[in-house]
């Protein structure tokens, strides 16, 4: 086996390994995915934050249409702000997808490109969705609020008709989406060698608790379904913030062994 190191400065080295056809990155890169992952994990803290408040304020354990097209009508920018945030979040999902291609071996890319084509087709079900909650329910609730001439319970039944659709799309087709996309990405992160394997271990219970969410959910189970999904939210901030110190620690001068010129080893 002959390892090949490429360097013109600390935070440019790469790393070619000829057997396996590896490609590490310097520590530049790391850092880069790490602060990525980093953001992904605020913007979910937030969008998680808004959302258990939504349902606080709102009193939607006992979920109803009419409940929470109240709620939307008297609290217009508390409920707009969850709806963007959780856009946000699922956007920076895909980025921390598509930033994990920089960071694993030549050999497991091919598995992080398509989490990455399944990620983003979950971003863009999950921002229709969210675009139909922000948009028509908002404009709906306040149409029923204010005694519009359209009758209550023909804007009731288009409000559910958006409530249902919206959620359909989240739970049961975004959901799937991003949970195979984790779990391929993940079992990239394992093939890896830079990488230490327990973020395997740490990942997959993380994106089978949002395949279960969505699996529960099929089956009408919804109250369970939001709590296997809250558990799936608390989950992937922990991922994120945990790969985000090992990509720190990969980052530091003491991880990197290259010289800073051109050498070869058999």
């Amino acid at each position: 086996m002959g390892l090949k190191y490429l360097s013109q400065t600390d935070n440019t080295e790469i790393q070619v390994d000829d057997e396996f056809g590896l490609v590490q990155p310097g520590r530049v890169h790391f850092r880069l995915v790490g602060w990525f992952c980093v953001a992904s994990a605020i913007v979910s803290v937030f969008a998680l934050l808004v959302s258990l408040q939504v349902v606080r304020i709102g009193d939607l354990l006992a979920f109803s249409p009419v409940k929470l097209m109240r709620f939307v009508a008297d609290n217009q920018l508390m409920w707009r702000s969850c709806c963007l945030l959780n856009a946000l979040s699922s956007v920076s999902k895909v980025l921390v997808f598509l930033m994990l291609n920089i960071i694993v071996d030549r050999k497991a890319r091919l598995l992080t490109r398509i989490g990455l084509i399944l990620s983003l087709i979950g971003c863009a079900v999950d921002l229709s969705a969210q675009t139909s909650l922000l948009v028509v329910l908002s404009d709906l609730a306040v149409q029923l609020k204010l005694n519009s001439s359209y009758l209550k319970q023909d804007l009731l039944q288009l409000a559910w008709m958006t409530i249902n659709q919206a959620l359909g799309q989240i739970i049961l087709v975004a959901n799937l989406m991003y949970a195979f996309g984790g779990l391929t990405a993940t079992i990239g992160l394992l093939q890896t060698r830079a990488l230490p394997k327990w973020l395997f271990w740490i990942g997959m219970p993380v994106w089978l608790l949002s395949f279960a969410g969505t699996f529960v959910a099929f089956w009408g189970q919804l109250s369970l379904s939001f709590s296997l999904l809250l558990g799936f939210a608390l989950g992937f901030i922990v991922w994120g913030v945990a790969l985000a110190i090992v990509l720190d620690l990969r980052a530091r001068p003491d991880h990197t062994h290259a010289p800073s010129q051109l050498a070869e080893f058999h």
